[in-house]
């Protein structure tokens, strides 16, 4: 039984498959990219790239640079589109060389002389597979890092089968500096790149078992080094703690690992070849070097501010998210198995929406029909791969084993995570495929050659599955004609007035509005939003909160300051707005950033910004309040003022207490919004008024406040929303739940021409919100009522026909649905269509509560006499 590869006969058509390969992958991966950014992490990567900006911890340096020197090649390419290509191309090498190592892996017990197009069917279907799964295609068609981690991976696990392949004890070193390097390098793509390196390493020594020691002596010295380096990981985790080092278990951990090996691996590595692997280690790891200089320029995105030896250990270390042992479950490790890495290898291939809207079949069982024949190929494969040769099933089972039960292990997932994490688990899908292709040929081979037609028709639907899985996944993926993610941003800072200060909640309402105002975007530009009419209509209401903003001297210089050095870093539009991200305010830096380049007044001083429980009362620590509170808020004109409380007990946070610090000091002299994706407005709910997708600061007091003008300018002239109505553009969950704030804003227009009785206008508003809502059917009885209102009202009867048809599509979506029974009742009340409220009560009877809907009835009856 071999323990390596054979090399290809025919070099020369593996690499032209291989090629093939690349070019059907990015072809197909370029049909479907985005033309701009994407919601999520694309529009900080886009921004950062385009800037050479900082983005969040720990910095992902090579990344950044690599789509910086896109940037600066792209010509007149925008930098959206270059950008999102690299992505792309990275994904597109990573599926060429998932074909080249799934070669590898068979050519270990097929040969190439005889059976060389069952082992090019094989790549094939694996190279494929892989390409076009739900994740893997995910991160090919926007700026994601894991496309450049995959790319990583893929060049190391072929790269390694090399070294298997041509190694004779321990020869051809120079392989394995090269592996070192890229994985080290990999590491400024996503530090989880060295996650596959104790498979690298198993698959090196794997092989020395049959010439010098037995197999189970390694075994037990394995577990034995593995139980010792637990325990130095347990030890110095408690002695981290205690000299404020949180990482020093890691340390020690990877300096325990290094002097295992360093044992029993000297007589086999060359002395120079030790100090040449440190020295490449040394090399890939020094891109972080970039994040250090860079920071000390200021860059508009400079997250972490990474610019002295403490901010950078921290921003490299990650402290900004608080440090996490994977000795201490953030959620039970069965919990993370099944319902996340499980879930999230649930969908993979073959989309059941897609395949449930073809077939007219439930999605449910669609799902289940996916998993089972996904687990039966994947599963058939492994049996199929074990029983040719173990050796070979033994170095992909390392590689999937550390991609899978092992990173489940290590990343340490919580239970409440604020959106899905299938990107992590994408490389154990990606090896999980090599499995699939070998079942694949493996379930082809079982049937008996005698039975050719069989033979033929099971190769036929076994060698389709891979293009109906393409099929199947392309709509969902197919982001060419999406702007929504743009549009958002541009909206949001379209609806403020000049040198407005907006604190957004996360990602997705923080870095397209930092897209939009970094980057140049002609997709922005081209679709002229908005219009300048709009924009002067704007300027021209009149608003009690507008005629109130008087900056001081003190303001027109420093937002004058900040105007200069943001119009120095960006091209995008609305530079003149401040972007004030709650998450980032717990930290000090972001504070500062605030303060020194954004024109926000601050006025705490820097020693009181840190975070110190030993700091005087103005300094930012997290606090109960002891006692009821009554705080000032004063701006520049006498008489604008007002009072937020807080009650004894209230726990405020450190982004709480410096949200509070800034309206203070800036409110009167500067506009002050919260974007309404906002969950809370720390004491200040009560003084909002909401002009859209964002929340003005006013001094006046009350429940829902709005201002109609700029609320009904900005949704019907102001704001974009390109690609939203149109099917052919598919909408996954976090843009339909973003989406709902286009309708709310309609929705508040309504209610606001309903309670003024102007029902035409009040109709319109509520049939545009329901358009951008994804519940549809909760709203129809809503607008059932507004058009008999109409009718009642103004003795037009035009209406009850269409306040009855939606009547009855709100009770085909949910007849259990209690409420509707009265719903009816009144509709019959308003309209006298006794006949239509009978038999929409009849259809009912059975869902309900059957005396409630008998009483209604009987009182539709008496309302006939």
């Amino acid at each position: 039984m071999r323990f390596s590869p054979k090399p290809i006969v025919k070099k020369r058509d593996n690499l032209i498959i291989g090629l093939v390969v690349f070019s059907v992958t990015l072809l197909v991966y370029y049909l479907t990219m985005a033309r701009s950014l994407s919601f999520w992490d694309a529009g900080e990567y886009i921004t950062c790239g385009s800037i050479l900006g900082i983005p969040h911890p720990p910095g992902n340096p090579f990344y950044i640079l690599l789509a910086r020197f896109m940037a600066i090649i792209s010509l007149d390419i925008p930098h959206a589109v270059i950008i999102n290509l690299l992505s792309s191309l990275l994904s597109a090498f990573a599926v060429m060389f998932t074909y080249f190592f799934t070669v590898k892996f068979v050519t270990m017990w097929l040969d190439p002389k005889k059976d060389s197009l069952k082992i090019y069917i094989i790549g094939l279907i694996a190279a494929f597979y892989t390409a076009f799964s739900f994740t893997y295609w995910n991160n090919a068609i926007e700026a994601e890092v894991y496309s450049g981690l995959a790319f990583t991976i893929n060049l190391v696990v072929w790269l390694t089968m090399i070294w298997v392949e041509r190694s004779k004890n321990f020869s051809h070193q120079n392989i394995l500096l090269l592996i070192i390097y890229i994985l080290f390098l990999g590491f400024g793509i996503h530090q989880t790149s060295l996650q596959i390196a104790p498979a690298v390493l198993f698959i090196a020594v794997y092989p020395m078992l049959k010439d010098e020691i037995k197999e189970s002596t390694f075994w037990k010295r394995s577990i034995a080094y593995l139980i010792g380096l637990i325990v130095v990981y347990l030890i110095f985790l408690s002695i981290g703690k205690t000299i404020n080092i949180p990482a020093l278990p890691k340390y020690m951990f990877a300096l325990g690992f290094t002097i295992i090996l360093i044992y029993h691996l000297n007589d086999k590595i060359d002395k120079k070849t030790w100090f040449f692997a440190l020295f490449f280690i040394l090399i890939g790891l020094s891109t972080h070097i970039f994040l250090y200089i860079r920071s000390e320029f200021r860059p508009f995105i400079n997250e972490g501010n990474p610019h002295n030896l403490k901010l950078f250990t921290n921003y490299i270390l990650r402290r900004q998210y608080g440090v996490t042992s994977m000795f201490v479950r953030r959620a039970t490790f069965w919990f993370q198995l099944k319902s996340q890495f499980l879930k999230y290898f649930s969908w993979q291939f073959f989309n059941a929406e897609t395949l449930s809207r073809w077939l007219k079949t439930p999605q449910i069982f669609m799902q289940i029909i996916s998993n089972l024949l996904v687990s039966f190929l994947g599963l058939a494969g492994i049996w199929h791969h074990f029983k040719k040769n173990k050796h070979s099933f033994a170095y992909l089972f390392s590689f999937f084993f550390m991609a899978s039960i092992a990173m489940v292990f290590v990343i340490n997932l919580s239970d409440s995570e604020v959106r899905e994490r299938d990107y992590f688990f994408v490389t154990a899908y990606n090896f999980w495929t090599v499995w699939m292709a070998i079942g694949s040929i493996g379930l082809i081979e079982l049937i008996s050659p005698k039975k050719k037609i069989l033979k033929i028709i099971a190769a036929v639907v076994i060698l389709s599955l891979p293009i109906i899985n393409l099929a199947s996944q392309y709509h969902i993926h197919d982001r060419s004609k999406e702007y929504i993610a743009l549009d958002y941003g541009q909206n949001i800072l379209n609806s403020v007035d000049e040198n407005a200060i907006v604190f957004t909640n996360g990602d997705n309402d923080t870095f397209p509005v930092w897209y939009a105002q970094a980057v140049k975007d002609p997709a922005a530009t081209e679709y002229i939003p908005p219009k300048p009419e709009s924009i002067e209509k704007l300027k021209q209401i009149k608003n009690k909160s507008n005629a109130l903003i008087n900056p001081t001297e003190k303001t027109k210089k420093i937002v004058k300051r900040a105007m200069e050095f943001k119009n120095e870093h960006c091209d995008g539009i609305r530079t003149d707005v401040t972007i004030a991200n709650l998450s980032l305010l717990n930290t000090p830096w972001y504070i500062r950033q605030l303060r020194d380049h954004e024109g926000v007044e601050f006025n705490i001083p820097d020693k009181h910004i840190e975070l110190c429980q030993e700091s005087p009362a103005s300094a930012l620590y997290p606090r109960k309040i002891p006692k009821d509170v009554r705080l000032k808020i004063e701006g520049t004109i006498p008489g604008d003022e007002f009072y937020i409380k807080f009650k004894k007990g209230t726990v405020l946070y450190v982004k709480d207490l410096a949200v509070i610090q800034i309206i203070k000091d800036n409110y009167g002299k500067r506009p002050i919004y919260f974007a309404v994706t906002t969950p809370t407005a720390i004491g200040f709910k009560d003084h909002l008024q909401n002009e859209g997708m964002v929340d003005r600061v006013v001094k006046t007091k009350g429940k829902q406040q709005f201002d109609l003008d700029r609320l009904t300018t900005n949704i019907d002239s102001v704001y974009s929303y390109r690609a939203i109505f149109d099917d052919s553009v598919y909408k996954d969950k976090n843009m339909k739940r973003l989406l709902n704030n286009y309708g709310a804003a309609y929705m508040r227009a309504s209610q606001y021409a309903h309670s003024v009785q102007k029902y035409d206008i009040a109709i319109h508003y509520l049939e545009k919100a329901i358009t951008f809502i994804e519940r549809k059917s909760d709203f129809y009885a809503s607008l059932s009522k507004l058009y008999l209102e109409a009718s009642f009202y103004f003795l037009e009867n035009q209406n009850n026909d269409k306040a009855f048809n939606y009547l009855e599509k709100a009770i085909s979506y949910k007849k259990s649905d209690a409420t509707l029974v009265e719903a009816v009742y009144h509709a019959v009340q308003y309209s006298k269509e006794y006949e239509k409220g009978l038999k929409l009560l009849n259809s009912i009877k059975e869902y309900q509560d059957s005396s409630i809907v008998e009483n209604y009835i009987n009182k539709i009856n008496s309302l006939r006499q």
